[in-house]
């Protein structure tokens, strides 16, 4: 998997961190802004905001129940994933495998690759929402791999 550079401008992320601190993954939907660490689209993985930077993606209040991971996964512990709206298979293919070198490099369990709507309680990504096609597509995959 080759990931490609376009570090955004520094005005659009956070401050300096301790990589030693990130212990969660959070996949969440594309935006208009470069919110997220990496970005997984039209078959290329994008690295926009350096690890060792704050993103602030799961920033802002807990909008609702979904949020249970709220002020314990936080824009200083995680990284960001984004994806497309409707990724394709090849795509998905990308994210499990970008998953897998996040996952190996800061010994993040399972367990704590989340979603968006785990964090906020925002209905992000869409796609994911059903618990089932998350498990398939994400989840059992990345089991799949170790």
């Amino acid at each position: 998997m080759i990931i490609e550079k376009k570090i955004a401008d520094p005005k659009n992320y956070g401050d300096k961190r301790n990589v030693e601190d990130i212990e969660y993954i959070v996949i969440q939907e594309v935006s208009d802004k470069p919110i997220s660490h990496y970005q997984v689209l039209n078959n290329n993985v994008i690295q926009v905001i350096p690890d060792d930077y704050i993103s602030n993606s799961v920033n802002g209040p807990r909008c609702c129940h979904l949020g249970i991971y709220h002020g314990i996964c936080t824009k200083y512990n995680s990284i960001t994933i984004c994806i497309a709206e409707k990724p394709n298979n090849d795509d998905l293919d990308l994210l499990s495998h970008l998953i897998m070198t996040i996952k190996r490099r800061y010994k993040i369990s399972v367990d704590k690759i989340i979603r968006q709507s785990e964090v906020t309680g925002e209905p992000n990504p869409q796609i994911f929402l059903d618990n089932d096609l998350w498990h398939k597509k994400v989840i059992q995959r990345i089991h799949e791999m170790l």
